[in-house]
């Protein structure tokens, strides 16, 4: 019972609450608002990736001063938070990665791919966005937020026919697959083929087939999106035998990347080489 005790200390003391109450009331709503700013707290450390002080992450998750701190006393408590008690600043312990080690996409997504991901941001400043289809979607899998662009989350998904880094995966399967997965979309009422028609996928399906790097504005796509001033260019990279189909875009206001467009091009070149060099020396 000590382990569950431990997690369990996340939840209820950061609201001084009794486990036996909790139990009773069936897992209170405040327990459950507290278990989701945990996670929160653990994704702002992911892009900062540095020290930082409670007022700073308090403000930019838009979370009250108070509840993070007792968030964050009670990490500290449990071994997965360090407080450096001369700078003021918090930082999750070794411990945290402990947790999820064990997980497969480990080290070639969570080092080497991930830190191309921050030469990436660090080289544009744009946001940039490790993405993986499934099913008639594509998935951000791993964000790096960019200086001043549009907020990209983890986990977000959007349909393969909407993203230009969706038909670059569209573009590598059979045609028969692939009109599968636009049929798919039709029945689901995600995408209407009054203003798509199977010809015309198959039109926007050739035109990536022989294409490396996808640059697609979002007033370009079918349907309208929350960032229609956006843009995104994005390639496929290399990937290990037997490992998941994975893409690397960077993402940002359509003027902006037009200007880095060179830039960032060339950047994602050398990233492709780079985890060619790397996957080649596995076999």
């Amino acid at each position: 019972m000590s382990n569950i005790n431990g997690h369990y200390c996340i939840l209820a003391h950061a609201y001084g609450a009794d486990r036996g109450v909790v139990e009773r009331s069936g897992m209170a709503k405040g327990l459950v608002k507290s278990a989701e700013r945990v996670f929160l707290i653990l994704e702002f450390f992911s892009e900062t990736r540095r020290p930082c002080r409670l007022s700073e992450i308090a403000t930019n998750l838009g979370l009250p001063v108070s509840s993070v701190s007792m968030l964050l006393q009670c990490m500290v408590e449990k071994g997965y938070m360090d407080f450096d008690s001369k700078t003021y600043g918090y930082m999750p312990s070794g411990r945290i990665g402990h947790l999820t080690s064990w997980i497969g996409a480990g080290d070639y997504e969570q080092h080497l791919v991930l830190d191309e991901m921050w030469r990436l941001r660090e080289a544009t400043q744009e946001s940039v966005v490790l993405a993986t289809p499934i099913g008639i979607y594509l998935e951000y899998v791993e964000t790096v937020q960019g200086s001043e662009s549009i907020r990209m989350k983890r986990g977000t998904r959007r349909l393969l026919v909407q993203t230009g880094t969706g038909w670059l995966f569209l573009s590598r399967i059979g045609e028969d697959e692939a009109l599968s997965i636009y049929w798919q979309t039709v029945a689901a009422e995600l995408l209407d083929r009054s203003k798509f028609s199977e010809t015309q996928f198959l039109q926007k399906l050739a035109s990536h087939r022989d294409t490396d790097l996808s640059f697609v504005h979002a007033r370009e796509l079918v349907s309208p999106t929350a960032h229609w001033g956006a843009a995104m260019l994005s390639m496929l990279i290399p990937i290990p035998p037997g490992h998941r189909k994975l893409a690397i875009g960077a993402h940002g206001l359509s003027e902006r990347l037009t200007e880095k467009q060179d830039q960032i091009s060339a950047e994602l070149t050398r990233i492709s080489q780079t985890l060619t060099d790397h996957v080649q020396q596995l076999h």
